[in-house]
């Protein structure tokens, strides 16, 4: 059901309407596993959003079917007792974080590679490493594509073979474009935006070198510049807790429903940026009321350097609401920002 939620949130209409309704019968549930699970995930007595289903909830349930044994989730939310279900729910939230760890170190080690090519020559991105896990490099591709703007496959090599897994951008159809390359593959399947590989070790090299070819015969360089869909030009005024909530009333949000992404020009920092976590930036940004608003960046700590307090720069974010402690207050999350 949560998997279910997490997919069908981007459908319109009275899809939206299911959801909806959905997402307010699993808040409701008596199901001892899910109750677990969400106790697990610390959002007891927070509101149950697409959101938190296809970001929080669901990644646990899945990272068990990556990591270890995918029964595993349906025995959590078959679970006759509370301790039963508690077990569980804290075993699956200790893969998620195992999951997590190795997601980020295959995407440290990928995007060293990448940052290592020449990007004016590689239209299409093939890298392949010993031990990568064959259950995150989808993941670590999607994040490399949304970095690089590339269609990038992943490969996870061990003994003579090599299973991969591939993501693309909108204006190539990564299936195609893996099926001109057939000939060096033991086999491949997928569709337009996400596909899966089997090769033999000795045949990778070469079909990174065919699969670059079939992607610059299809793009240019001017395809391969990321792209990010902006839906208001808002200043940083008109950020009060009644537009928030007016935004929830697009809810619920989903790929083909995203929530809007909102921009703001020539906005200063109130305090001198810092990373946090594994990679994140976070901003202090300045307002005309005196109370300066958060942004948060989870994915663009790397780029600290590029802002100057001095210096005016403009963001792209989605406005959230933020809950820490008892206390709730407005943030923005960042999606890009140009110093």
């Amino acid at each position: 059901a949560l998997a279910a939620i997490a997919d069908i949130a981007p459908l319109r209409g009275e899809n939206r309407i299911f959801v909806r309704y959905g997402l307010k019968l699993l808040a409701e549930s008596k199901n001892l596993g899910l109750r677990a699970l969400i106790r697990a995930a610390g959002l007891d007595n927070k509101p149950l959003t697409a959101g938190r289903v296809g970001f929080i909830l669901a990644p646990r349930l899945n990272a068990v079917g990556r990591l270890g044994h995918a029964l595993r989730g349906v025995e959590l939310l078959m679970a006759e007792s509370e301790h039963e279900a508690n077990a569980i729910a804290r075993e699956l939230e200790e893969l998620n974080a195992k999951r997590q760890e190795i997601d980020r170190a295959v995407l440290d080690a990928a995007r060293t590679r990448v940052l290592a090519l020449d990007l004016d020559e590689t239209f299409g991105i093939v890298l392949a490493e010993e031990g990568w896990h064959p259950g995150v490099i989808g993941i670590v591709a999607s994040r490399l594509v949304e970095e690089f703007g590339r269609p990038t496959i992943l490969i996870g090599l061990e003994g003579g073979q090599g299973k991969g897994s591939g993501r693309s951008i909108s204006r190539f159809d990564l299936h195609s474009g893996i099926r001109g390359c057939r000939h060096l593959l033991e086999r491949f399947g997928g569709h337009r935006s996400a596909a899966g590989v089997t090769i033999a070790r000795e045949n990778v090299a070469a079909f990174a070198r065919c699969f670059n070819d079939s992607a610059r015969s299809a793009l240019t360089l001017d395809d391969l510049v990321p792209e990010l869909r902006v839906d208001m030009e808002v200043a940083l005024a008109d950020l009060t807790p009644g537009f928030e909530a007016l935004l929830r009333h697009l809810e619920p949000c989903g790929v083909g429903n995203p929530s809007p992404m909102l921009v703001t020009r020539g906005v200063r920092l109130a305090a001198a940026p810092r990373t946090v976590g594994h990679g994140g930036l976070k901003l202090r940004l300045e307002t005309d009321s005196g109370t300066p608003l958060d942004a948060i960046g989870w994915s663009l700590g790397a780029r600290i350097r590029e802002l100057d307090q001095r210096r005016p720069f403009d963001i792209a974010y989605r406005l959230e609401r933020d809950e820490y402690q008892g206390v709730s207050r407005l943030q923005a999350r960042l999606s890009d920002f140009r110093a």
